[in-house]
């Protein structure tokens, strides 16, 4: 086919790609919407604003209404500027925006898979991308978060510059091809084929004003990405690195000056902003004149050799490398978080890694269900992208994605949604190919590159049907949690500090628009000792000396054992238990939350509350969150677990209902009515009693049991035992109480 009919047909083209584009979005978006049914709880919602489904995202939320450090970053300022243009509120576009934007990710992946060879099983593509259980886990209704565009912007930046590589650089197997046959080696023509025809070279203008401009925007958006994410110094590295070097390698003869140019249009903005733009203007090819002189002498090795040593000093940038090892340690490493004292002495924090569930490591056989429900698609589909990487070279911009998908068996769980996009198209593209050497030639074309698509679809997205709805968890605080923060804003000056843990650091941030000890950012070392020790303790003296000791340091946990260490530390922690020690005071007000939803999380916040600075250990206490279904009576503490076969008699019970807690402790109980009972019969009732405690919460179904040690910490107590108990009421005074959620001022 002629140039002209090549140009002819380009509309059309383009028309037929923006349509699929568009079906491409429509599929992901409604399959999305499967989980809408499970939203439909009233519990879900504070009025009329839906709950959000992750942490992070009311950080966001709280920056765009402009508090708390989120305000300016680029997720706050989009969902500012997303809610003032739909005219709505930042937590609506908050929770409804995730689809959106994941949509757009299959959109995206569509229109890679459309650059890779095949328009139409892009489609099927960007479905299953969108749809990836390690994808979709992360971005469900409600998870607005980073998650968001730290898929979507590598599959963008890298569209541009790996459109250009594969349409003026050779292929690796033509580089082979020439090589055996210079060798002269008989054989070597024979498995290679005849020699490469002129036809076969890539033609065209590299430095064409429109390829330059394409590079120079995939640039900025590059070095704009930034902005959003820290991984994305190092991707964008990456890049850089790849596409210079598949100019310097896979250059066809006589070309690689021009080429080598072409790179730096990506390049040059990529590192150094707006500035890398100065260069842009003199890259594309002017036909004649002053311009095309100095394009000439552009293309000679001395100036080469000084703008690629520009770009090879931003490259290899000594504090990005160091942010980069301090990233994958806070992934890799299991021990404490160590921080070094005057004189070179260590002081070890407990590490939080461990608790988070995104950072925990996986087996290779869960990795591969997070790419598709189906391991053995996704395991076809890592073997397929093998295959288009040989065919492709532009596919190596996607390598970077999918080493940290498998690296997710070290660095974590949160990783995994980066293979999504490589199973995919592993999946998808190999399957056209095959299918096009199968059928006659008059059979290929559009519908049968559809029909490969709808055939991949009805397949490999069937299990979705039912993996959606099931993957929904709600919001991840309750009602009651929200209101009890909005209620902040009333019961507590608006320079308070709360006390509460740092899951709940973000919400009071949006709800109660008051600062917080501790948030999603501020959760590790003195960020997460100190409040962890206040929650874990059964000495509320201790608990309140720690607080205003930290009101003296500037309510900043990193200032308390600044420059100490160990036996410094675990002397101030000492001090501060002893009774001799007079009672703090300090400025201003501080508030403790403590809430059910905060139980769930005992163990944790007990491991690291205890934690000794001298053994660099923490006590775990015993908490279960019951799965089965059971039954009790109050009036005995007899608890009956499906399963089990005989009953559980429990030290006391708590139920949490609507307006109401109820809680009974059977042993105190038995003990004041039977004061004159024998060492015999004391010995016979303990014996019948498990040393355990229920808590039973009506309106949400959660069932947990925890250990003595647990039920006697500061967080179990301040929730259930009487707020005029002398032992607390002299150090916290209850201010507001809905039952599931209780505010206490600091005495």
């Amino acid at each position: 086919m002629n140039d002209l009919a090549v140009r002819r047909k380009m509309p059309a083209l383009w028309v037929r790609g923006a349509l699929l584009g568009l079906l491409t979005f429509g599929l992901a978006f409604a399959l999305r919407m499967l989980e809408w049914p499970s939203w439909q709880d009233p519990e879900y919602r504070l009025g009329t604003e839906m709950l959000l489904a992750t942490h992070d995202a009311y950080h966001w939320v709280a920056g765009a209404e402009g508090f708390e450090f989120g305000v300016g970053h680029p997720m706050s300022e989009m969902l500012r500027l997303l809610a003032a243009g739909l005219q709505t509120y930042p937590a609506a576009v908050a929770f409804w925006f995730p689809a959106v934007l994941s949509s757009l990710v299959a959109v995206t992946v569509f229109a890679w898979v459309w650059a890779l060879g095949s328009m139409e099983t892009g489609v099927a593509a960007g479905v299953l991308t969108s749809l990836a259980p390690g994808f979709l886990a992360r971005t469900l209704l409600g998870y607005y978060d980073t998650d968001l565009v730290t898929l979507f912007f590598p599959l963008l930046m890298t569209l541009a510059p790996a459109c250009w590589a594969m349409r003026f650089l050779l292929l690796p197997q033509m580089i082979l091809r020439d090589l055996a046959l210079r060798s002269g080696l008989p054989a070597a023509s024979r498995l290679l084929g005849a020699a490469a025809s002129g036809t076969e070279r890539p033609a065209g203008n590299p430095l064409a004003p429109l390829w330059v401009a394409l590079l120079a925007l995939s640039g900025i958006l590059s070095w704009w990405t930034m902005e959003w994410h820290s991984m994305f110094p190092y991707l964008t590295r990456y890049n850089v690195c790849l596409l210079g070097g598949m100019a310097l390698v896979l250059a066809p003869a006589g070309r690689r000056g021009e080429l080598l140019l072409g790179a730096l249009a990506y390049a040059m903005p990529t590192l150094l902003g707006w500035p890398g733009l100065l260069i842009v203007p003199a890259l594309p090819a002017a036909g004649c004149g002053r311009r095309q002189r100095l394009l000439e002498w552009l293309r000679t090795p001395v100036p080469l050799v000084l703008l690629w040593g520009v770009v090879a000093a931003f490259v290899l940038s000594a504090e990005v490398f160091q942010t980069l090892w301090q990233h994958a340690g806070s992934y890799l490493k299991r021990s404490g978080d160590v921080k070094v004292a005057a004189g070179g002495d260590v002081l070890v924090y407990p590490s939080v890694a461990q608790s988070i569930i995104e950072v925990q490591d996986l087996e290779f056989g869960e990795l591969l269900a997070y790419f598709h429900p189906w391991q053995e698609a996704a395991a076809v589909g890592l073997i397929g992208f093998l295959w288009v990487m040989i065919k492709r070279p532009g596919a190596l911009f996607l390598l970077p994605l999918a080493a940290l998908g498998l690296l997710s068996v070290k660095l974590g769980g949160r990783m995994v949604m980066f293979g999504a996009p490589v199973a995919a198209v592993g999946l998808t593209l190999p399957a056209h190919w095959l299918v096009e050497r199968i059928i006659r030639p008059e059979l290929r074309g559009f519908w049968s590159g559809m029909l490969v698509s709808a055939a991949l679809l009805g397949v490999l997205g069937a299990p979705f049907a039912e993996l959606i709805p099931a993957m929904t968890q709600g919001p991840m605080l309750n009602r009651r949690h929200a209101e009890a923060l909005v209620r902040a804003r009333t019961v507590t000056p608006e320079d308070a500090m709360l006390w509460l843990w740092w899951d709940w650091g973000y919400a009071a941030h949006h709800f109660a628009r008051r600062k917080t000890i501790a948030d999603g950012a501020a959760h590790g070392g003195p960020s997460l000792y100190i409040p962890a020790a206040v929650f874990a303790t059964d000495n509320p003296r201790f608990a309140r000396q720690l607080i205003k000791y930290t009101a003296l340091k500037g309510n900043e946990p990193g200032n308390v054992f600044e420059g100490m260490d160990s036996a410094r530390a675990a002397a101030l922690i000492a001090g501060l238990r002893s009774p001799e020690t007079p009672l703090i005071q300090a400025p201003g007000k501080q508030y403790v939350v403590v809430s059910f939803e905060m139980l769930r999380l005992g163990f944790w916040i007990a491991t690291f509350g205890s934690w000794d600075f001298l053994t660099r250990e923490g006590k775990a206490s015993a908490l279960s969150i019951v799965p089965q279904q059971l039954s009790y009576r109050f009036d005995t503490g007899e608890v009956q677990v499906d399963g089990n076969t005989s009953p559980i008699f429990a030290t006391s019970i708590t139920v949490f209902e609507d307006g109401r807690m109820a809680h009974r402790n059977y042993i105190q109980e038995w003990f004041d009515k039977n004061r004159n009972a024998t060492p015999e019969e004391q010995r016979r009732f303990l014996e019948q009693r498990r040393n355990v405690h229920f808590l039973f919460n009506r309106v949400t179904e959660e069932k947990l049991v925890m250990d003595e040690a647990l039920f006697r910490s500061l967080m179990v107590q301040l929730l259930v035992a009487d707020p005029g108990d002398p032992a607390f009421s002299q150090y916290f005074k209850l201010v507001y109480d809905n039952v599931f959620v209780r505010i206490y001022e600091v005495m």
